[in-house]
């Protein structure tokens, strides 16, 4: 009899409908289904692996099961259980593993002390010998070959590092030389997604823990602000410039101009750039047949819903705010995406919206959101994880620096900390042209439906 625990180290996180099962002691992450989640949490009581198989949860076959029961356990998210069920011990058969710090990690080094800032927004000055410790673990050498002649009493502080609202360490199968990294996916995470309250109860069908709001970044909230990249614009104000382009508001006659802006603060942001125009921000006014000279909207088909990723939300917004566009309006729809791709449960595939637009009877292109608001993608900028930037800003913070969630260039970055903190100490800033990514956000990522409505003729 193969009795099974589930480990006691692991936490529950979830995005949707997907699951994440984040190891405590080695940084590991599954992503299993709902379904998974119950057959890993059969385990906990401990319970005969047999038995678990000849009867697995709903929505598994035997032979699924026991597929997946034996990655589990060779993930170490189920461990052999002790005589009488007890839980073993977990650390010392990490020994053989390769301990790494990812690059998304934010410390601080200064001569040989260590301060660790985690993803919330905590600062954890180790102590000297598990800095030193820490500092070893370049993913070439064993865990064992780390811990050297500190003793196994100092395993448990540094192991702690790799818990999910620290995420400092991952523990390999084995070096990166050899592909360690490949082997674990979730190296580079930019995990942890809030954590399930109650697994079992998501695991029955329960709905997910909602994000924080402003722990999202959107294309428009990293330029929200004006922008060295947008040439002094906000978001707000280049698609504003666009609108002009595409000569929206050129048919209003005898009234003023209306707009219905869709999207987190947009309205509100749009009004500030155009104070002579009626903009509304009820999605319910979208019903209203040939009303606005504009329809913008931003960032909300998730909002819309999806249908078995067939872009339903988006499709229907796309096709009541082509009826709402009074003749000459402008359609404007930004959205992450593909301009031909499947969709899935986050991504657009905006041909689909470009045939319905166009079966509407407007005249519609679809072009890189870079390309439609002009941003100059070529500078390097800020890409450090946007799970990693709580723990980035609470280090600029204790220099008494105010890091704003932004896309940051990384001139900006260096002007910034100027005289206040040395750069070069700092482990976890990563950088990468704007175009590739800007704080865990891909501008190439997003593309905008630019669809117009033919003009009022003359009879």
């Amino acid at each position: 009899m193969a009795l099974l625990a589930l480990s006691r180290y692991v936490s529950f996180h979830a995005r949707g409908d997907a699951v994440f099962a984040w190891h405590g002691l080695t940084g590991d992450v599954a992503e299993m289904s709902r379904d998974v989640l119950s057959l890993l949490l059969a385990f906990d009581p401990p319970a005969d692996e047999e038995q678990v198989i000849a009867a697995p949860p709903e929505g598994l076959g035997k032979d699924q099961a026991q597929e997946f029961l034996g990655v589990l356990r060779s993930r170490r998210f189920l461990v052999q259980a002790g005589s009488g069920g007890r839980h073993p011990d977990e650390m010392s058969p990490l020994l053989a593993g390769v301990p790494r710090i990812p690059r998304a990690t934010v410390y601080q080094r200064s001569g040989d002390a260590v301060t660790v800032y985690t993803r919330t927004g905590e600062a954890l000055a180790l102590d000297p010998v598990t800095a030193r410790l820490f500092l070893r673990c370049d993913g070439e050498k064993s865990l064992g070959q780390v811990l050297g002649d500190a003793g196994p009493q100092a395993l448990p502080d540094l192991l702690r590092l790799a818990r999910a609202d620290v995420a400092a360490l991952k523990i390999l199968a084995k070096p990166v030389s050899q592909g360690g990294v490949q082997l674990n996916p979730a190296a580079e995470s930019t995990m942890p997604y809030p954590e399930l309250p109650d697994a079992r109860a998501y695991a029955k069908g329960g709905p997910p823990p909602q994000p924080k709001a402003e722990d999202e970044a959107t294309f428009a909230s990293l330029f929200a602000a004006p922008h060295q990249s947008l040439g002094g614009k906000t978001y707000a104000q280049a698609i504003v410039d666009e609108l002009h382009r595409r000569d929206a508001f050129k048919e209003v006659r005898g009234r003023k101009a209306r707009v219905l802006a869709l999207g987190i603060d947009l309205g509100e942001a749009l009004r500030h750039h155009l104070p002579d125009v009626e903009v509304e921000s009820n999605i319910a006014r979208i019903t209203e047949s040939e009303t606005f000279d504009a329809v913008v909207a931003s960032e909300i088909a998730l909002q819309l819903g999806f249908s078995e990723g067939k872009n339903a939300g988006a499709l229907a917004l796309v096709r009541d705010g082509a009826a709402a566009l009074a003749p000459g309006g402008v359609l404007f729809v930004a959205d992450f995406g593909d301009p031909k791709d499947p969709a899935s449960a986050t991504s657009i595939r905006f041909a689909d919206l470009q045939a319905e637009a166009t079966g509407r009877g407007l005249s519609a292109r679809v072009v890189p959101l870079a390309e439609a608001v002009s941003l100059d993608t070529a500078e390097l900028a800020l890409s450090t994880t946007k799970a990693s930037f709580p723990a980035l800003r609470a280090l600029f913070a204790a220099h008494g620096l105010d890091l704003t969630r932004r896309a940051w260039l990384r001139s900006e970055i260096e002007k910034l900390a100027e005289g206040r903190l040395e750069l070069g100490s700092v482990h976890g800033l990563q950088w990468a042209p704007l175009s590739e990514r800007a704080l865990g956000l891909s501008p190439k990522q997003f593309w905008a439906l630019i669809g117009s409505k033919p003009a009022r003729t003359l009879h």
